[in-house]
């Protein structure tokens, strides 16, 4: 952060949010893990269920017998994704809590709680997207697992190019917005901190 305008008052934008996120991320690699493999998991399970199916429409169009995916298996898929979102928001508000003393010494020196919410909220953007990539890639792997015995494993080629970038692109952004609606309410706790209260507090 940088001095700007009147004294106390600092400029505070997205390049600095985004060079504190990712260097909390790096300083803390087992909590940021924690969130990315708990996001990855949930978009693993929508991914397998979504190209299990391309790859079922894909079999019946080149004549193959008729599959489907059963319609329990989506509400697991929506459970999934609900205990994901619950596991970020426990795991972020366990961060604040650690973290009560950085923030304070961040609000004394001028940050203002848009600040602190931005900076949690970048650091969720940066999570999800990781964790949507890789969930997104997990559950390629999964479905080709759990239907290549009955379509061939060479069936993802006869997916369409742009239905794989499709799911590549809303899987991605899913696991982002996931990630940051999970983070709302810790980063809103941790935007609101008395920094004389949070200098106090001992872990």
């Amino acid at each position: 952060m940088a001095e700007h305008g009147s004294p106390g008052r600092v400029s505070f934008g997205l390049g600095d949010a985004l060079r504190l996120g990712y260097d909390y991320i790096k300083k803390r690699r087992d909590r940021a893990l924690i969130n990315i493999s708990s996001i990855a998991l949930g978009i693993a399970f929508l991914s397998t269920l979504l190209f299990t199916d391309s790859f079922y429409r894909a079999f019946i169009a080149a004549g193959g017998a008729h599959l489907s995916i059963e319609s329990y298996q989506y509400w697991l898929m929506f459970v999934a994704l609900i205990v994901s979102v619950v596991g970020i928001t426990n795991a972020v508000l366990i961060a604040v809590y650690e973290r009560y003393r950085e923030i304070g010494t961040l609000k004394c020196i001028g940050a203002m709680d848009r600040h602190i919410l931005l900076l949690f909220l970048v650091e969720s953007l940066i999570q999800g997207g990781i964790g949507g990539i890789l969930g997104f890639f997990l559950g390629i792997i999964g479905a080709l697992i759990s239907t290549g015995g009955t379509t061939g494993f060479d069936i993802i080629l006869k997916v369409p190019a742009t239905e794989i970038l499709i799911l590549f692109l809303g899987s991605t952004f899913l696991s982002i917005f996931l990630s940051v609606i999970a983070t709302i309410y810790p980063a809103r706790h941790a935007a609101k901190l008395n920094p004389v209260e949070a200098l106090r507090y001992e872990l």
